[in-house]
């Protein structure tokens, strides 16, 4: 096979593993393992081939077209703007189908030689091939828009409360009597400090030197991910010392332990421990891998009891007997937490109130004794639980 038949079926077999079972999936997987050492094999003889030709052009065996002087390529390139208009040109649209055609047959368009041809190499490769960061993909950003957010200078408090009593029947001879008993509002409050919440990272000269324009598109998305990944690091763990205080670190009105295989009856258990007043708006926020787990937990009619639907964006909806589930990477899965610890936990996550007393900002500055630029954002922040009647722990059984 070819290879461009090879990628063809590639796209076939993808497509296949859609609707595929299980044992389908397994031969579908071998024969994706035969292609592509199928296609590694043709690339090596590929390559093998071309430098037979080259070595054949070096001994004189295959005639080559002689171009102009290489004195006329200097002048040339020496005579070009700046190494502003050399990226232009590599990056232009008929440089990259030179390479293009480069790739295919080895040879390099005449115009394009005296740029792309050195000592050390064939071609140079067109920058918007270089300009792609494969970055480390992560998943966050689930917790942040549910909880509420405050902008107050530092030190703001919000007031808390609760009933003093229940109000009692009485008569109408013992309300002349003994008269109404007057009981005080307990209240209290829930202070904020202001924690300072710093990133910074530095692109190294050469870096910006070789054009590698990429990096700066990408470091101020760098810089706002961390800061909103330490943010909601903080909300789930966060230790409350220098730092918000993680609803993890609260203590739970009730707790819930499930059992050592998980079963229909544990669901029930965290259905019931959720308080009444607190049901609406409750979610459910484990690790996506402790999902699943729950995701195999059938009723008596065989049933699933998790449920995951696509929603109208496109992305799935993850849900257990009717609690929405909110999926975080800041908890650990099921399978890897220890005895007794928390899997997941119930919770308002609205009740939870960060407070930027100094918003996030990005300045930019070079460091005079490295000539690196550097991104750096600040933010003064803290974050509480500020209700933790409704919240509810579900921990991994002891046994």
């Amino acid at each position: 096979m070819t290879l461009k038949e090879i990628e063809a079926r590639k796209k076939e077999i993808l497509k296949e593993t859609e609707s595929a079972d299980l044992t389908k999936l397994d031969a579908l997987n071998k024969e994706m393992d035969d292609l592509n050492e199928e296609a590694r094999k043709a690339e090596l003889e590929a390559i093998e081939k071309r430098n037979v030709i080259a070595d054949k052009i070096n001994t004189g065996e295959i005639e080559t077209k002689i171009i102009e002087a290489e004195t006329k390529k200097v002048n040339l390139v020496e005579n070009r703007s700046s190494d502003k208009n050399m990226k232009n040109q590599l990056d232009s649209v008929e440089y990259r189908n030179a390479f293009m055609e480069f790739a295919k047959s080895g040879v390099m368009a005449e115009e394009f030689r005296a740029v792309a041809m050195t000592s050390g190499n064939s071609a140079v490769i067109p920058v918007t091939v270089l300009n792609q960061i494969v970055e480390r993909l992560e998943s966050y950003g689930n917790i942040l828009p549910l909880i509420t957010k405050m902008n107050y200078p530092a030190g703001v408090a919000i007031p808390t409360s609760e009933l003093a009593s229940p109000a009692v029947w009485t008569t109408e001879n013992n309300l002349a009597s003994t008269g109404i008993a007057v009981e005080d509002k307990v209240t209290g409050s829930v202070t904020f400090a202001a924690y300072p919440l710093v990133k910074a990272i530095g692109l190294s000269f050469l870096a910006r030197v070789q054009t590698l324009s990429a990096f700066e598109a990408a470091i101020a998305n760098n810089v706002s991910a961390a800061m909103a990944k330490a943010m909601e690091a903080a909300i789930i763990s966060g230790t409350g010392s220098g730092q918000p205080k993680g609803i993890l670190k609260e203590t739970a009105a009730k707790t819930v332990e499930l059992s050592k295989t998980l079963a229909y009856e544990d669901i029930i258990k965290i259905k019931k421990a959720i308080p009444s007043a607190y049901r609406t708006g409750a979610v459910l926020v484990m690790n996506e891998a402790t999902f699943y787990s729950f995701l195999s937990i059938t009723d008596k009619q065989g049933q699933p009891v998790a449920r995951m639907n696509q929603g109208i964006d496109g992305n799935p909806n993850y849900e257990i007997f009717g609690t929405k589930v909110i999926i975080t990477d800041w908890m650990k899965d099921y399978d890897a937490a220890g005895k007794g610890e928390t899997v997941a936990f119930v919770v308002q996550l609205d009740k939870y109130v960060m407070n930027t007393a100094y918003d996030v900002d990005l300045v930019t500055y070079i460091d005079n004794a490295t000539r690196n630029k550097v991104y750096q954002s600040v933010a003064a922040v803290d974050g509480k639980l500020v209700d933790k009647n409704g919240l509810v722990f579900i921990n991994k059984s002891n046994a």
